[in-house]
């Protein structure tokens, strides 16, 4: 039987959407992780998140406490939601995870004592690895994300970094299937995924939305969507597929179905740190710059090739 491993997972400034997607994860289900369905993978305790688990109250901060005691090790630590700047918070607080005898517990002394502990980091969703939403500007609360907070060159006890997995929210499948590897990856198993410069799985975050999304073609025909439901390339609509790394077109949603060009709706770029500010907003409007240039170039290409492919159809 597998060595358990534990997770401890923290909300921070965030909306539980990271969560709620979890739950939709088939591939593999969240259920099929923590009934040791499959093996490699079984034996997984989550012994605390704030919005499933039965202990509340000190009851809760006990499990916490007894995290930085040692008592779960090895654990993994996930973090959902965006860290504050406490020290601009003044004479309050602006991110508390629990209290004992009136003592405040803020997300941020969590977040340094259990760093110094867990076999792994991992941020999910937009605000826990970059900032998120509560990052855009102006940012009253200093938000940012833990790959900023712990710094690029930290560590956990095992010698890894922060792992992010971005999305406002992610899908479940990318979650499960990234902390499925990690967990391999800490049982030694497996080694830990690739990670590409912002710190993300390659084997999830490796390739364009656009370069996944099965709209493509119409973008290299120069064919574009004018108005909401109509079937071409939406980049004119403002998504924003075209510099951002996503899975969602190509992966689906739920149980492979959906990502949000597939159906018709812009990509707003959630997967990556400048998000929700420029160059992501504002949200519906076409990316600029070079963007644009390249889709106008590959749009005289596309119409080029098409009334070339036709003119041989018509010859043959």
């Amino acid at each position: 039987m597998v060595e358990p491993i534990n997770i401890i997972w923290l909300e921070g400034q965030g909306c539980t959407g990271c969560t709620i997607s979890l739950t939709n994860s088939s591939m593999p289900a969240l259920a099929d992780v923590l009934t040791g369905v499959i093996d490699a993978v079984s034996n997984i305790n989550l012994v605390f998140h704030p919005a499933v688990m039965t202990p509340w109250g000190e009851k809760a901060v006990e499990v916490l406490k007894d995290a930085e005691k040692g008592k779960y090790d090895p654990f993994v630590l996930v973090l959902e939601g965006a860290i504050p700047d406490e020290e601009s918070a003044g004479e309050g607080f602006w991110c508390m995870v629990g209290e004992e005898n009136g003592e405040i517990y803020t997300l941020n002394h969590w977040i340094d004592s259990l760093s110094e502990k867990c076999a792994v980091a991992v941020a999910v969703g937009a605000c826990a690895t970059y900032g998120g939403v509560p990052h855009g500007k102006p940012n009253p609360t200093g938000a940012h994300g833990l790959l900023e907070h712990l710094g690029k060159d930290w560590k956990s006890s095992l010698g890894l970094p922060v792992v992010c997995i971005p999305g406002c929210p992610p899908a479940g499948d990318w979650m499960t299937q990234s902390l499925g590897a990690l967990v391999l990856a800490v049982r030694g198993l497996a080694s830990i995924p690739e990670l590409d410069e912002h710190n993300r799985p390659k084997f999830l975050f490796g390739r364009l939305a656009h370069d996944n999304c099965p709209r493509a073609g119409y973008y290299s025909e120069g064919h574009f969507a004018e108005t909401f439901g109509e079937e071409h390339c939406v980049v004119g609509l403002g998504c924003k597929g075209l510099i951002s790394y996503c899975p969602a077109p190509g992966g689906g949603w739920i149980n492979r179905v959906g990502g949000c060009p597939t159906f018709g709706a812009p990509c707003l770029g959630c997967t990556e740190p400048e998000f929700p500010d420029e160059p992501f907003s504002p949200f519906l409007k076409p990316p600029e710059g070079v963007v644009m240039t390249k889709t106008i170039i590959k749009r005289i290409i596309g119409g080029i090739y098409q009334a070339y492919s036709l003119q041989k159809g018509g010859e043959r």
